[in-house]
């Protein structure tokens, strides 16, 4: 039967059947009336909810206004069935018992502060001209729904549905209307089934797009529109896609969709999928067809490329594109039709307009592109072409070269001044129009800095961890008129084996296993393989944890644990020595949920014979001051003939000026007390300093840029070649809190000068055993690259501070922060890229660059918001496989052994000495440790994989 409800009857003389308006019900009722609550002596129930029900919400027409529901939120549990639904129709009263339930205008809203207002917990229920404001959602499911209808309902910033997870079957969604939306405009959860979502609108800022999740069949998508105005991707740093379609076996049907001003992809389809009229307008890319399909009558225009590849269409399968086009004005963009590996795309007519430098086609792999009448910037072509990964087309395919020199998985590749000529007039690489001004993310995964200067820096990440052989990437470039790709040729890492392991070969109880990954819930069970270790030699592990929601992970080789719990996203390395007769590797969970993959377990690989340490000790009252130095693989003193300078240096104002631009310095066993700098040389063809000393105290003119060692000019002369060893430096400064203006606040430690020349690029300085403290700015001010080993760095601004064309590749390394320092790692461009091997912070362990944002200085410090990276952070890279380090800032040895004895030399006991296990030796090579009263001897070896070296002098001191 029908029952009328009146917004504007606050009660009601006595229950009534509602059937006409005369006698209609209080709307505030509703929830009541449904659920048959009711007060009748002889406990009759007169209002019988009976399937096909209807319910009459309205106002009269001489009395419309929005309403506030009171007893919010109203349960609806009672199931209706096919052709039998029960149904509310909103709107103005008609006549004296009908409904004219079609919204207009001046229809009323529903108006809440929050919350929900229908929750649904049955079937075949029917909402008619359903208007929503003030509410999270208007209709919640709490269990799956089947025969849902939704006709004509408008809602103001409210989500009209939320599935809470529930699967729809059979809905039937037509004429929805949301304005100012701020969140999803539906998600249709897995294993929906018969879903019809036609004729809607939905504007609004942020992630509002349309979700149909995994598993669903028969699903129809038409007439709809998703205008986002506002992207958020500044906000957010995530890009949003308008219309995604989840993984199954099953078509979809899209017609007629329209998206406008998403920062990922307009649409974006991963099963098979039948579309036509798709228009995609100022998103981040077009269309996305995951798994082939076919296209007709669709048009994308206006890219606008955010985060990510941009494109009009991406054919990862095989598609058929009938008479679409696209008009695309940006120069940038992968391509207009992006092909993915094994991929065949058969475009049938169409008008593709494309600025030129922008390719029609790119392949991702090899793949196959069939024109048939296809009109491509106003010509018209009749072809078949097959492709190679990495090549581009647009009339012909694009002029090649592969890069002569080698990339190594382990380390970023700084490319030389002009290696690729035509790069210095690019204006757009790989798809960016901004290519010298950002990190650009290669399909491969690997990244890439582009410079004015014909040169590159390619950046494998994590890329290429797993490789065994050599592989190809690419980078494709567009001038104003021709398209060009490079290709790298990419190789295993030098550093270790091949993997022992077959990463899906491990198991263990709670764990489930697809392929590579590996998932577990709240485990803290252990997934292991068997191996039979060399006992003493170091292996590296790596993993990646994706999805982690609890706990973490540990690795082991036999007895012998990892040195530190993975507990973040994104993947970890440990290098662990294996005990004697270790047959087994393991990692262990500890309450983990989430899943691992990417395991590779390999050998270190260490030939050279250990270096000898020299050891020193000094004491005061109980503290024992260990310092031992190790001479580096080499040094620049073997092969030049070097001016030599010992002892204090005390000039004038600089401790040590020199001005004529060339030739070869040795500084050794030097030292300087409150000069304007320790060494100041205008460029030159070598620099070498062996165990340095200097404090500040400085007050002179110029004094705003007081350094230890300045070596060059910023606009040259330049020092060619740069080895630093051992320096020890305090400047006794504040830092400068970002002013640059008072008398002492340019002041660093470690000066590299440098702008954009042929010299910058090719000049290299390293640095090994840096003790540096208290610089007002940098403890390093790197403008050319400059790369550190065993180093210490306390306060300062922003100690590593990397500029313009410069680079670092940081191991092994230790940075305090103290009152006023900001971010410790601060690139200043793009271009700028620093590398981090076993290095910390404020004694925490640099992972991911995530994590690293996310540890903040805390309470008492100037910057107590600031993270490890700040500004141009996607700069920083935090390396997974053990780096090559060049010879002048290493030494051979991969961890120590320190011993002591207080019976003469006849009994010798471990000490404990902090950071100098593995991973590695962490700072420079000085520590203090306390002892009890007595008469010692010490010693320290260091162990270079499995191969131990000679013990160090004996040193004898008295507590």
């Amino acid at each position: 039967m029908n029952r009328c409800f009146d917004i504007n009857l606050n009660t009601a003389p006595g229950w009534t059947e509602g059937d006409s308006w005369d006698y209609c019900n209080p709307a505030q009722e509703l929830g009541n009336i449904y659920s048959r609550k009711y007060d009748n002596d002889d406990g009759e129930n007169l209002y019988r909810l009976e399937t096909g029900d209807n319910f009459y919400i309205a106002c009269s027409e001489t009395n419309i206004r929005d309403w506030w529901p009171e007893t919010t939120p109203f349960t609806f549990d009672v199931d209706g069935v096919a052709s039998g639904e029960i149904s509310f129709y909103y709107g103005i009263q008609v006549g004296d018992s009908e409904i004219n339930f079609k919204v207009n205008a001046d229809a009323p809203y529903m108006v809440g502060d929050g919350g929900t207002l229908y929750q649904l917990d049955a079937d075949y229920h029917r909402y008619y001209g359903l208007r929503v404001r003030g509410y999270d959602r208007a209709i919640q499911l709490q269990s799956e729904s089947y025969g849902l209808t939704i006709d004509s309902a408008v809602t103001n910033k409210t989500q009209l549905i939320d599935t809470n997870g529930h699967s729809l079957n059979g809905a039937k969604l037509s004429k929805i209307t949301r304005i100012n939306a701020d969140s999803k405009f539906l998600v249709v959860p897995q294993n929906s089934n018969d879903v019809s979502l036609q004729g809607f609108h939905c504007e609004g800022e942020g992630d509002i797009g349309l979700v149909v999740e995994e598993g669903h069949s028969k699903v129809i998508i038409a007439a709809g529109e998703i205008k986002n105005d506002n992207h958020d991707f500044k906000d957010s740093n995530e890009t949003l896609t308008g219309l995604y379609i989840g993984e199954s076996a099953n078509e979809a049907v899209v017609i007629d969709m329209r998206i406008r001003g998403f920062s990922g992809p307009s649409h974006e389809f991963h099963c098979p999928v039948n579309t036509e009229g798709l228009t995609s307008y100022y998103s981040g890319a077009g269309v996305y067809f995951g798994k082939g399909g076919k296209a007709r009558d669709c048009m994308v225009s206006w890219l606008r490329q955010i985060e990510g590849d941009s494109y009009a269409y991406y054919a990862n399968g095989d598609l058929e594109l009938n008479n679409c086009g696209c008009l695309l004005d940006e120069t940038g963009g992968l391509a207009a039709i992006v092909l993915a590996e094994g991929a065949t795309a058969t475009i049938n007519g169409g008008k593709y307009r494309l600025n030129i430098p922008m390719p029609f086609l790119t392949a991702l792999g090899d793949a196959t592109a069939i024109l048939n009448n296809v009109t491509i910037n106003g010509v018209l072509y009749n072809t078949t072409l097959d492709f190679r990964r990495g090549e581009s087309w647009l009339g012909t395919k694009a002029q090649e070269t592969t890069e002569a020199l080698p990339v190594y998985a382990n380390q970023t590749l700084y490319l030389p001044f002009m290696q690729i000529p035509n790069l210095v007039n690019a204006i757009s690489v790989q798809g960016s129009d901004r290519p010298f001004e950002k990190i650009l993310r290669l399909p491969s995964g690997a990244s890439i800095a582009p410079t004015s200067l014909g040169s590159m820096r390619y950046i494998p990440g994590d890329a290429y961890l797993g490789i065994e052989t050599p592989v190809e990437d690419f980078v494709r470039f567009s001038t104003e008129d021709q398209i060009f790709v490079h290709r790298f040729i990419i190789h295993p890492s030098p550093e270790v084996s091949a993997k022992l392991i077959s990463p899906d070969a491990l198991s263990g109880s709670g764990w489930s296993k697809n392929g590579e990954r590996y998932t577990a819930n709240n485990s803290s069970s252990a997934l292991s393989a068997s191996y039979s270790f060399e006992a003493g030699e170091i292996y590296q592990i790596s993993l990646k944890i994706e999805g982690r929601t609890s706990g973490g992970v540990v690795p082991s080789i036999g007895s012998a644990q990892g040195q530190y719990s993975h507990y973040v996203e994104g993947t970890e390395v440990w290098l662990i020595r294996a005990p004697s007769n270790a047959t087994s590797v393991s990692i262990a969970g500890q309450s983990f949920t989430g899943d691992v993959l990417n395991c590779y377990v390999r050998k270190l690989i260490r030939t050279e014979t250990p270096a000898v340490p020299e050891l020193e000790a000094t004491v005061i009252g109980s503290d024992v001051n260990l310092e031992w130095f190790i001479v580096p693989q080499a040094r620049i003193r073997d092969t030049e003939n070097q001016v030599y300078i010992t002892g204090e240096l005390n000039g004038t104002r600089d401790g040590y000026f020199n001005g004529d631009n060339s030739g070869h310095f040795l500084f050794e066993n030097t030292y300087s007390n409150g000069k304007k700098s320790a060494v100041n040389i205008r460029g030159g063809d070598s620099l070498e300093v062996w165990r340095m000393k200097v404090t500040g105290g400085y007050t002179g003119s110029s004094s705003t840029w007081q350094t230890a060692i300045t070596a060059d000019q910023n606009n040259g002369p330049y020092m060619a070649l740069m080895q630093v060893c051992y320096l020890t430096a305090d400047l006794g400064l504040n830092s400068n809190q970002g002013n640059y203006n008072g008398p002492t606040n340019n002041s660093d430690i470690l000066l590299s000068n440098g702008l954009s020349s042929e010299e910058v690029i090719e000049a290299r300085a390293y640095v090994l055993g840096l003790d540096g403290s208290n610089a007002s700015d940098g403890i390093a001010d790197i403008k050319k690259h400059m790369d550190f080993n065993h180093c210490s760095s306390v306060g300062g601004y922003r100690p590593y501070r990397v500029h313009n064309f410069g680079g670092s590749l940081i191991c092994n390394s230790s940075v305090i922060r103290t009152y006023g320092t900001k971010e410790a790692f601060a690139p200043t461009h793009a271009r700028s890229i620093i590398e981090l091997w076993n290095a910390s912070v404020d004694g925490e362990r640099c992972v991911t660059n995530d994590q690293m944002k996310s540890q903040v200085n805390g309470e008492g410090f100037h910057y107590s918001t600031a993270g490890v990276v700040g500004s141009f952070r996607d700069s920083v890279f935090t390396l997974k496989s053990y780096p090559t380090i060049n010879d002048y800032c290493r030494v051979a040895m991969t961890d120590m052994q320190f011993e002591y004895s207080s019976d003469g030399g006849a009994n010798w006991q471990s000490l404990a000495v902090p950071d100098v296990g593995l991973p590695g030796v962490v700072g420079c090579f000085k520590r203090t440790l306390n002892l009890a009263s007595g008469n010692y001897q010490i010693r320290c070896r260091c162990l270079n994989g499995a191969l131990i070296g000679d013990w160090s002098n004996l040193i004898s001191i008295t507590i």
